[in-house]
């Protein structure tokens, strides 16, 4: 919550010399979950003289949301805070109306207005999700509220719910009932039932049955009928949660760690554990949505869910050294194809003159399907590197993630208007499956099939390129410098700062930057490799041509930001309305700093490269603050004064 109104108030109270730890009203302006409202509420200050939230609270908020939409919102909230934090009981009243404007007649507006009502009775302890919590949410129809949506009786302990769970939808698009069991773990137990129609013949009832968080069979009959429609048994699952339980030896546990609404013990998206899950699942997650939709904690940015009041339990397997060397293998041969595979010269070469021969328009179609297979890598490989795979039964994954390791894969290619075709060869999977010998074999012959067509394509490049593309690379390189050298003419001077930027860019760029990459130009000999040099002279001026009109904006970025921040209040002495007040004081500061030793950088850098990458910065750092903008950064502050002057830390703290 944004409790940056307050800040006058307290610059106020130091100025009277009465601050202290009483507890002290305000009323007005008040920023509660990004709606800039009016709120009621009492305060203490710290030690370092910042609000601290303390007793009871009342927070308003209504508003037209846009004339052309004709919704109108209001949202009332009252609980209380104790050291900042949510505590004891809080009831939360949103209605959004929907104003359709008919006709008018007579100046006597006729309109149609449907109005949705939530309501959500809750309590925390500490700022945590605890005990009973009750919603509904209605929809006015025929001239009476009817219910959309029902969670009546929740019991939450410690951010988990606990106990019996009962969701009851009965909005038109998302119709479903959902019964199910939390242990004190915030586990996933016992029978979960799913009741949701899939079209106007059929409802599901969907059962699963969860041990501790672990999903063991689920099974979807015909709601009517009781006629079968789907089951899948979890019989791993079930075998291994024996084996534990009897003690047995194995290279596996349970994890301490708690995951999502899907039970997954190393199954794709594509495979049948997953797809009979997703639905029900999705369903769950929107009654959750609903439910903790005044939570902002449990949300990303994107409105999302990324934490969950319930969850289930995986298996952690161990890694032997062996399989950990080849997955560390595994990764750099796959960095190591991605990156050679994207070179814009072979690509550029191939655009061009794949239909010159056979050799050339079958390399054209090998890099078009390496780059799929390299699509086909990502997921595993990220598991890899994250270390995510330990969560993951490799069997079950070999067995449908990896269903792109195919011992033949067939390359289809046009020449010369003729359909052809070529294989390549792929070690056959080995007779137990394991996951680190198979991906491995697997990617160091994908690695040795490119190595082989890129030394082709370079034997090519050389017969086609040396005759004429040089001339041609070398006339570009000479008129793309003389343009920039006019465009610098050409800019507008604001101020000696400016200049004195501008300047020191164009010397140590146009000028150093130029000499040093032309004298590699012409001490290099390989044709590649000098036009790789020359490439790279032409993306220097291409950067110029497009930076240094842009300077201007980053050398003003300092004040941009200071004014961005500032905002005109009353002046509590003279009682004018312009009284000017800069917020969030301290990262303006540090904005500041760490702009003047990026822009110090800029100037001295003779790689364009590295002032790039300054730029970036500084792109990166506006976007930061202006996230930042009006949210609760005390703590934040109070860090970056801790570490006034240190650029690094700085960067550290803002996430740059």
């Amino acid at each position: 919550m944004n409790k940056g109104i307050l800040v006058f108030l307290v610059l106020l109270l130091c100025g009277h010399g009465v601050l202290s730890q009483d507890t002290r009203p305000y009323k007005g302006g008040f920023t509660f979950k990004g709606l800039r409202g009016t709120a009621e509420l009492q305060y203490t200050l710290d030690e370092e003289m910042e609000p601290i939230l303390n007793g009871p609270f009342v927070f308003n908020y209504s508003k037209m949301d846009s004339l052309e939409r004709g919704l109108f919102r209001k949202l009332q909230v009252e609980g209380v805070y104790a050291e900042d934090q949510k505590n004891g009981d809080w009831t939360y009243q949103q209605e959004i109306h929907q104003i359709g404007i008919e006709d008018i007649v007579d100046r006597q507006i006729q309109a149609a207005l449907s109005t949705n009502l939530v309501k959500l009775e809750a309590n925390y302890q500490k700022g945590e999700l605890s005990g009973s919590w009750s919603y509904s949410e209605k929809n006015w129809q025929s001239e009476e509220y009817l219910n959309v949506f029902v969670a009546k009786d929740l019991t939450f302990e410690k951010d988990s719910l606990l106990g019996s769970v009962n969701f009851e939808s009965k909005d038109p698009k998302r119709t479903y009932q959902i019964f199910g069991q939390v242990n004190k773990e915030g586990l996933m137990v016992g029978n979960w039932e799913f009741f949701y129609p899939m079209d106007s013949n059929l409802t599901i009832h969907e059962t699963r049955r969860y041990e501790k968080g672990f999903l063991i069979g689920l099974s979807k009959v015909n709601s009517l009928t009781n006629q079968k429609i789907d089951e899948v048994v979890f019989y791993n699952a079930i075998e291994k949660l024996d084996s534990l339980n009897q003690g047995f030896e194995v290279d596996y546990k349970v994890s301490d760690q708690a995951f999502g609404l899907i039970f997954n013990d190393g199954y794709v998206e594509s495979s049948e554990e997953f797809q009979e899950q997703y639905l029900g699942t999705f369903l769950l997650e929107d009654a959750l949505s609903r439910l903790l939709q005044f939570e902002e904690d449990f949300f990303s940015e994107d409105g999302k869910l990324k934490k969950y009041p319930l969850s289930t339990r995986r298996f952690v397997y161990a890694i032997s050294e062996e399989d950990q060397r080849r997955y560390e293998e595994i990764i750099e041969v796959f960095d190591r194809l991605k990156e050679k595979s994207n070179q814009k010269a072979i690509s550029d070469f191939l655009s061009l003159n794949q239909n010159t021969s056979d050799s050339l328009a079958f390399s054209g179609a090998y890099f078009e399907y390496l780059m799929r297979k390299i699509g086909n890598y990502e997921q595993v490989i990220q598991l890899l590197r994250n270390g995510d795979i330990q969560y993951f039964d490799t069997g079950n994954y070999l067995r449908d993630g990896l269903n792109f390791l195919n011992s033949e894969e067939q390359i289809n290619y046009t020449y010369d208007t003729e359909l052809r075709q070529k294989t390549l060869e792929f070690p056959q999977l080995s007779e137990n499956k394991k996951l680190s010998t198979d991906l491995l074999a697997h990617i160091q012959r994908e690695w040795e099939t490119f190595e082989s067509i890129q030394d082709h394509i370079q034997m090519q490049q050389v017969d086609f390129r040396q005759s004429t593309e040089l001339d041609v690379l070398e006339e570009r390189i000479l008129k793309e410098k003389q343009r920039v050298a006019n465009e610098k003419k050409s800019l507008e001077i604001r101020n000696n700062r400016h200049k004195a930027l501008i300047d020191s860019v164009y010397q140590n760029l146009s000028v150093k930057n130029y000499q040093q990459l032309l004298n590699t130009y012409n001490e290099t000999e390989g044709f590649l490799e000098k036009a790789e040099v020359g490439d790279e002279l032409i993306e220097l001026f291409l950067f110029l041509e497009e930076s240094l009109p842009e300077l201007q904006r980053y050398e003003n970025l300092g004040s941009s930001l200071r004014e961005e921040f500032t905002e005109k209040t009353l002046d509590p002495f003279t009682f004018e309305t312009d009284f000017e007040v800069l917020r969030q004081p301290g990262l303006i500061q540090a904005a500041e700093s760490i702009i003047d030793y990026e822009l110090d950088l800029i100037m001295r850098s003779e790689d364009f490269r590295d002032v790039q990458v300054h730029l970036l910065n500084l792109d990166a750092l506006e976007s930061r603050l202006l996230v930042l903008k009006g949210r609760n950064t005390k703590r934040l502050e109070r860090n970056i004064r801790k570490v006034s002057g240190n650029i690094n830390q700085l960067k550290k703290l803002l996430s740059i």
